[in-house]
């Protein structure tokens, strides 16, 4: 819905700069003392892999069909379980290597319906493992910060990212477009509307998915990611998109059953 040719960077500038705008009554209560942490080093790693996946994710929506890139979405928890076994040292059953890896099958059918594969899928696949990443990491601060400065600290290290991003790209548009053929367009009412709402929802995503974090693993929650689903095909058809195929519906059913499968397995590992 918001112009394609804006710079993905500076789409997600303005939507970290009015998410912090909504998140302004936590300085007027804690001041500066919301920037007191114990490990900024694990902040800084967070704050690089959620640029990644933010921009990864705004690059997606813009260059393919909504429901497909919401579908890919759904390979999230998926990614999340298998880097929590690396890094957070989570076992996995072989149940559950298997679920993984009939989701990536059903990542399969999804991406290649038509035996031609879109770029810009692989992009939709690195934001996914990076948001895996961004949320294990998120999940290691809850333990040690307050859900107040997980978020704000994220959210300015963002908008840092993402604006030095936008200035660069803005330079090379300026004065090397020559070189190298960027675009550059500025958001219109319409579109600043629309970021302006991306920021504030964006924003009380993340304080609720911060809280959840602190009493619930990435991978329970994993499942609550398909209310989209509800949602996803019907905004599709109305921004334009076909109805999904028949190997399509199958692939997204083979994710949310691989998914269930393994949040369901994880619980029971939690008890």
């Amino acid at each position: 819905m918001v112009n394609p040719d804006i710079p993905t960077a500076l789409k997600v500038f303005l939507r970290a700069c009015f998410g912090l705008a909504f998140f302004s009554p936590l300085f007027i209560k804690e001041g500066l003392a919301i920037f007191k942490s114990t490990n900024y080093t694990l902040h800084l790693v967070r704050i690089f892999y959620m640029s990644l996946a933010m921009g990864g994710t705004y690059f997606t929506y813009a260059n393919l069909p909504f429901t497909v890139a919401t579908s890919i979405g759904f390979t999230g928890p998926i990614f999340t379980a298998v880097l929590s076994y690396f890094i957070l040292r989570d076992r996995l059953k072989l149940g559950q290597w298997l679920a993984i890896f009939t989701g990536y099958i059903g990542v399969l059918l999804i991406v290649n319906p038509t035996g031609e594969i879109n770029s810009t899928i692989y992009v939709a696949i690195v934001a996914n493992i990076v948001t895996g990443l961004n949320l294990i990491y998120a999940r290691k601060l809850t333990a040690i910060d307050s859900r107040n400065t997980i978020v704000i600290v994220g959210n300015i290290g963002v908008i840092i990212t993402s604006g030095t991003w936008s200035l660069f790209h803005w330079v090379i548009h300026a004065y090397h477009n020559s070189l190298v053929n960027l675009t550059w367009q500025l958001p219109n009412t319409t579109d600043t509307l629309l970021l302006m709402g991306m920021g504030f929802l964006g924003a009380f995503s993340q304080v609720a998915y911060i809280t959840a974090l602190r009493y619930a693993s990435p991978g329970f929650l994993g499942p609550f990611e398909y209310s989209r689903l509800v949602i996803a095909v019907p905004i599709g058809l109305a921004l334009g998109d076909a109805f999904p195929g028949q190997q399509e519906i199958i692939g997204i059913l083979t994710i949310v059953g691989a998914t269930l499968y393994l949040s369901w397995k994880g619980r029971l590992n939690d008890k």
